[in-house]
This record gives C-alpha cells, structure tokens and sequence, in this order.
C-alpha cells in the first residue's frame, strides 16, 4: 500500500433507466474503509462536497436503525438526509434507504459492497435504485456527482494521512 494518495477516480454510470451505479478504489482494506462510511466522527470529516460540510446528526448502526446527517442549502437553509438500515453485514455490505428533504416523498435505496482487493485496497460499487426513471434523473441533475466526488477526495486525503 503506498502512502501517496493516488489518482482515483469515481466511475457513474446508469444501467438501468432506475439505477445510479458508482465504483471507485481507495487505498486502505475494506474494515477501513467500512469505518469510514459507518463512524460517525470519520464519515462527518469527508461526507459531501468541499464548500458544504456535513454534519452528522446521528447513526443507529443496526438493521431498522435510522441515520441523520445536515449540509447548508446553496440558499442558506438547511437539508436534511436520512434513512434506515436494511442490510449490514461488516466490512462488506451496508444497504439503506436514502431520502432528502429537498424533494419530500422521495425514497432510493442504496446498496454499498466493499470488495478486497490486492495490495490491501478496496474496490467500493455503490448502486442506488429509485423508484422511476425522472427520479433517477433527478437525483443525477441534483449536483450529487460533485458531493460524491469531493466527498472521495476527502476520504482519499484522510485515509493517507491514517498512513502516514
């Protein structure tokens, strides 16, 4: 494992006309990486994009458990996101619902798999199902591709600096 922060990139793709398919690679194993997205302290230090910090409000890390978290709006006010656990099967499955307060009645769910790979990495597929294509297309032309890759970035910078 090198203790530079390498070059990843976040794949998104779409396929299905309801599916939102992201895959990356960070360097660390998947129990860290798993830590990262269920601690709330470690998940509150990268999650969302770089001018908008989180703040998680709360993680009930078992199945039927809720999660909370808050980030500015571009207006000022706040927005809300939140769930329940529906599957966790450390370090390697974590699926949820995902809604917002932005667009009340929307539901997604959202599966994460962690995959082992050599060199003691991991390959993370996230897949998040929604209800309708316009959903799915929604939560696209929402601004959710800059917040998932900046929040990477902050993963990859906090996860060399456990490094080194």
């Amino acid at each position: 494992m090198t203790s530079d922060v390498q070059e990843h990139k976040t794949s998104i793709t779409t396929p299905s006309d309801t599916e939102i398919r992201m895959e990356r690679t960070f360097d660390a194993t998947p129990e860290v990486v798993w830590q990262m997205h269920t601690d709330p302290q470690l998940l509150a230090q990268w999650l969302g994009p770089h001018d908008n910090p989180v703040t998680v409000e709360s993680i009930d890390l078992r199945v039927g458990g809720s999660y909370r978290w808050t980030a500015s709006d571009r207006e000022g006010g706040e927005i809300a996101f939140f769930g329940e656990y529906r599957v966790i099967e450390p370090p390697r499955v974590l699926e949820t619902t995902f809604q917002f307060s932005g667009v009340p009645g929307f539901v997604s769910v959202d599966r994460l798999e962690l995959e082992e790979l050599d060199d003691g990495r991991t390959r993370l597929v996230s897949i998040s199902t929604h209800e309708s294509k316009e959903s799915r297309d929604g939560m696209l032309q929402s601004g959710m591709e800059k917040g998932v890759n900046d929040g990477y970035e902050k993963l990859d910078e906090l996860l060399a600096a456990r490094q080194s």
